[in-house]
């Protein structure tokens, strides 16, 4: 239950980033003294759990929210006071680090991977695998399975089984690759 637009968004790229395992919502608040020796607490919006194991604890605000309360400086005096298991490090994420593109392709990696087709995918991924490197749209013209298909090439880039070429909105158009190093 994400508190603002914000958080959903920046919760949407964490859920498909390739290196968060797990995504926890509002972990409990931590302690933490500031440089006059006041006491606080804080309350990070998400704790992500990384794929090597290691754990972040994510602020999400408005970019000039944060600088105009000095975000950055508080966080990084939080990050050096975190009891040890709560979190390895911070992160702070601001509406500029999601543009719009990034923002409509982690909702549509999210959504896809809520449907698994594993036939659907299989045949699309030996598609892929056919070329070096091809659109979507051609991947499902091919499938002749249409928005399903499409789908399942979104689910195989949330999954790293496909890659973006270069770096763009996902759509038809957007040329994919099954090998990773064509990817750039």
């Amino acid at each position: 239950m994400c508190e603002s637009g914000l958080e959903k968004k920046a919760a949407h790229f964490l859920l498909t980033h390739p290196t968060v395992a797990d995504l926890r919502e509002q972990p409990p608040s931590v302690a933490w003294v500031d440089a006059a020796g006041q006491k606080h607490r804080h309350t990070f919006d998400f704790l992500a759990t990384l794929k090597d194991g290691r754990k972040l604890a994510v602020a999400v605000k408005p970019k000039a929210r944060a600088e105009r309360h000095r975000l950055g400086e508080v966080l990084g005096m939080i990050a050096t006071q975190l009891p040890r298991g709560v979190a390895d490090g911070v992160l702070l994420i601001t509406d500029a680090d999601l543009p719009r593109d990034v923002v409509h392709n982690s909702v549509l990696l999210h959504h896809a991977r809520r449907a698994p087709d594993p036939d659907l995918d299989a045949a699309v991924l030996s598609l892929a695998r056919a070329t070096s490197v091809t659109t979507i749209g051609a991947l499902v013209h091919e499938s002749g399975r249409g928005g399903d298909a499409f789908r399942s090439v979104a689910r195989m880039i949330a999954n790293g089984v496909i890659f973006i070429v270069g770096q763009s909105r996902i759509g038809y158009s957007t040329q994919v690759t099954a090998n990773a190093g064509e990817a750039a």
